[in-house]
C-alpha cells in the first residue's frame, strides 16, 4: 500500500502527529500512561495474537502503560498462568511501582547488566518469547542489547525496537545514531532475523517502523 501512496505525505504527517503533544504522549491505558501510536499497540496485539508468546520482556518501562497493555494481551489469549511480563528499567517510577497484575514481574536495573540478565533469566518459565527494546535510545546501548536479548526470542517470534523513527527516520532529525542505526548494524552481523516491514507498512508508518523484527531461525 505504501508504494500507492505519496511517501513525503505519509513522513510529513508522521512529523506533525510525532510532533503534537496533544496526540500520542497524553494517551492511557487503564489509567496508566502508554506514550504508543496507537498503530503500533494494535501491531503489538497482532503479534501476541498470532505467536502466542509465553513471556514478554519489556526493557524501558516508564509510566507503566504499555506493561500493563502486554499483560493484559496474554489474559486475552488465554496464556498460562506462568506467562509473565518482565519490565526492566534502570529506574522504577511510581507509577509502575503501583501495577498490580499478577502477570507483570519488574526488574529496577540496567537492561545491559549481566545482574540483571541473570535475574531476568532466573524468573522466565521457558527459554523463547516476545522482545521489546525501548530504553535508552542510543545506537551503541541498542545495539548492546539487541545482542543481548536475541537469545530469549523464540522462533517465529519478534524481537521489537522502539522509537526507530528518530535520528531523521524522519522524526527528530539531531538526535543522533539511534535505534535504527543499532537494528542496520545488528542485522549485518546476525542473519537469524529479517525486518517484517510489511507488518506496519499495511498503516503506512509506525513509531517502530523498520524496528519489527522477526526471528526466522
Amino acid at each position: 500500500m505504501e508504494g500507492r501512496m505519496n511517501p513525503l505525505l505519509i513522513n510529513l504527517f508522521h512529523l506533525i502527529y510525532y510532533n503534537s503533544k496533544e496526540s500520542w504522549p497524553k494517551n492511557t491505558f487503564l489509567g496508566y500512561p502508554v506514550m504508543q501510536n496507537p498503530f503500533d499497540l494494535y501491531l503489538y496485539q497482532e503479534i501476541v495474537s498470532k505467536v502466542k508468546p509465553p513471556f514478554i520482556i519489556q526493557t524501558g518501562v516508564l509510566r507503566g502503560g504499555s506493561t500493563l497493555y502486554l499483560a493484559c494481551l496474554l489474559d486475552l489469549i488465554g496464556a498460562d498462568p506462568s506467562g509473565i511480563v518482565v519490565g526492566v528499567d534502570i529506574s522504577l517510577t511510581l507509577e509502575a511501582r503501583s501495577l498490580s497484575h499478577p502477570r507483570i514481574r519488574l526488574i529496577e536495573g540496567s537492561s545491559t547488566d549481566i545482574h540483571t540478565v541473570e535475574r531476568i533469566k532466573e524468573i522466565l518459565p521457558v527459554k523463547g518469547g516476545l522482545v521489546s527494546l525501548d530504553s535508552n535510545h542510543s545506537r551503541d546501548h541498542v545495539l548492546d542489547e539487541l545482542r543481548i536479548y536475541r537469545e530469549f526470542v523464540a522462533v517465529g517470534s519478534y524481537l521489537v525496537v522502539e522509537d526507530t523513527n528518530i535520528n531523521g527516520h524522519p522524526v527528530a532529525r539531531k538526535y543522533g545514531p539511534g535505534p535504527y542505526e543499532a537494528i542496520e548494524d545488528f542485522l549485518k552481523e546476525d542473519n537469524h532475523f529479517i525486518r517484517d516491514d510489511y507488518l506496519w507498512q499495511r498503516n503506512l508508518f509506525s513509531h517502530h517502523q523498520y524496528g519489527w523484527l522477526k526471528r526466522i531461525t
